[in-house]
């Protein structure tokens, strides 16, 4: 067992023996939080009700239909201000609505716009509270802990709800579901409290670096400890802008050639644009 900043005590407690104290374990928490708008339609051609016999035979025979969706069928990033150097916030759009996580079916054609902050500065932290092996983490994540990622999340409502009111997808939508009562920033700010959620990108417990902080190092070696590597995305120092899934990947593919021992391929120059 690894152990934080801290968490001596508290494991001897649980009575489970630390074999390297390493202090950044557990710590810089990282995820992207995210809050949605639904809105109903009274045009239909929303995925509400596209899980029936008619479309299942469509998708197996023809691999056609409302089936083939991904959900989320449109996105992008945006600076929501002057300065940055990349976007801050990224954009979904999902022909459905989304409800409690999806948890709960949706009982309408209706569609969600949701925003989410891209590069979240807020950390938090995961900890172990039993000795239990099946018992649940104590999870922190202190969404919002940092004002500029409010700000962000903010600025990203603000957007989703203009988009909402322009052409032509303003033709698809007849009410509002789940929004803010106005553009205020404290009527948003509600709705965020109210309705945010992760986008389970969660990313850093374990950082990579040469740091004191760092758990392991640049080649996913655990420090202090022979023989174990870490291979996930809780060694990513902070979050990507986007999805985790593809970096995830890359991560894994570096890591299969580090237990391998080969090195980085060479960059090319021949893939070049001109004037690249």
């Amino acid at each position: 067992m690894l152990s934080g900043i801290g968490r001596v005590k508290e494991l001897a407690a649980l009575q489970i023996a630390p074999v390297a104290e390493l202090p950044g374990v557990g710590l810089n928490l990282v995820d992207h939080p995210v809050s949605g708008l639904g809105y109903l339609s009274d045009r239909g051609g929303s995925l509400f009700g596209a899980l029936n016999e008619q479309n299942l035979a469509l998708f197996q025979t023809k691999g056609r239909g409302p089936l083939t969706s991904n959900a989320a069928e449109a996105g992008g990033f945006v600076r929501t201000c002057a300065g940055l150097d990349a976007p801050d916030v990224q954009l979904h759009l999902v022909p459905a609505l989304f409800v409690q996580e999806g948890l709960v079916p949706g009982q309408a054609h209706g569609l969600t716009i949701a925003a989410n902050v891209a590069k979240p500065r807020s950390r938090g932290q995961v900890a172990l509270v039993s000795p239990d092996p099946t018992a649940k983490p104590l999870i922190v994540h202190n969404y919002y802990d940092d004002p500029e990622d409010l700000r962000a999340q903010i600025a990203g409502v603000r957007l989703a709800m203009q988009i909402a009111k322009t052409a032509p997808l303003v033709q698809w939508i007849s009410d509002p579901y789940l929004a803010p009562d106005s553009d205020s920033d404290s009527d948003i700010v509600a709705h965020i409290r109210a309705r945010m959620q992760t986008i389970y990108h969660p990313v850093g417990t374990c950082k990579m670096g040469t740091d004191d902080m760092a758990v392991v190092d640049p080649q996913l070696r655990v420090r202090g400890i022979e023989g174990l590597r870490v291979v996930d995305a809780s060694i990513m120092p902070t979050v990507p802008r986007g999805n985790i899934n593809a970096p995830t990947i890359a991560v894994a593919e570096r890591a299969a050639d580090l237990v391998r021992g080969l090195t980085a391929a060479a960059a090319s120059t021949s893939s070049r644009l001109p004037g690249g």
